[in-house]
């Protein structure tokens, strides 16, 4: 399961809408790419959704439906920093989440490369 991956890709594209503006028909790659932004930044989570390609859609509903199905557990906790497992049980796959303590809540940390 490589649902962090999406949720950084989606968290990259809030942040890095800033020199991007307006919603751009996708008549060309870089329209295209603004209009995600654009819509990603407007909180527009379906216009967001329609702007991906098959692929993609097929990725997420894939996600959205295993998310249904999906346990986790902690594996380690060692003061302000802490390991969750998640797993989907209709796919059997497994991803370890890292979080860390931020003042009185925790927060999840994406695996950036």
């Amino acid at each position: 399961m490589r649902w962090p991956l999406a949720t950084a890709f989606a968290a990259l594209l809030v942040m890095a809408g800033g020199g991007c503006g307006g919603r751009d028909d996708g008549s060309n790659p870089e329209a295209a790419v603004r209009s995600l932004i654009g819509a990603a930044r407007a909180g527009d989570r379906a216009a967001v959704y329609a702007r991906f390609g098959p692929r993609t859609r097929a990725r997420v509903d894939g996600l959205l439906a295993s998310a249904q199905r999906t346990g986790m557990r902690l594996l380690r906790r060692d003061g302000n920093e802490a390991e969750v497992e998640v797993y989907s049980s209709a796919s059997g796959d497994r991803q370890t989440i890292h979080t860390v303590r931020e003042d009185k809540s925790w927060k999840v940390e994406l695996p950036f490369r």
